[in-house]
């Protein structure tokens, strides 16, 4: 019995780049993403203690990680194009949501470990 061969088509990336960095950047994102995913379970834990304050750093991580996720596929072509066109566009969008979600979940994190709690009875 013979076998008979398939033809095996290469699997084109859109770009020539040997190290792959589009390809570490859409996974440096995903890990991002489930750093704020986690970040949303420990607050799980606030709420017992916190009470609804707890919510507002859920909710926010929960949009950031939707929102960047919405736009890593859009961002994985363009870094791709980018490197045939040998000029890749910032991740602006993203790098600003991100950098609002950190502020947000600091300020709120301060705000109830400093007022709520100290303000409540011993």
């Amino acid at each position: 019995m013979s076998r008979r061969s398939l033809p095996v088509t290469p699997i084109t990336l859109g770009h020539d780049d040997p190290g792959l960095q589009p390809e570490r950047t859409l996974l440096a994102w995903r890990r991002t993403l489930l750093t704020l995913i986690v970040v949303c379970t420990l607050f799980l834990r606030w709420i017992p203690h916190f009470g609804l304050i707890a919510l507002l750093p859920i909710i926010v991580s929960l949009a950031a990680s939707l929102m960047i996720q919405i736009a890593l596929n859009s961002r994985y072509r363009k870094s791709a194009r980018g490197l045939k066109n040998e000029r890749i566009p910032a991740p602006l969008r993203e790098v600003v949501v991100l950098g609002a979600t950190v502020v947000v979940l600091s300020v709120v994190g301060i705000y109830a470990v400093l007022f709520v709690e100290l303000t409540r009875p011993l």
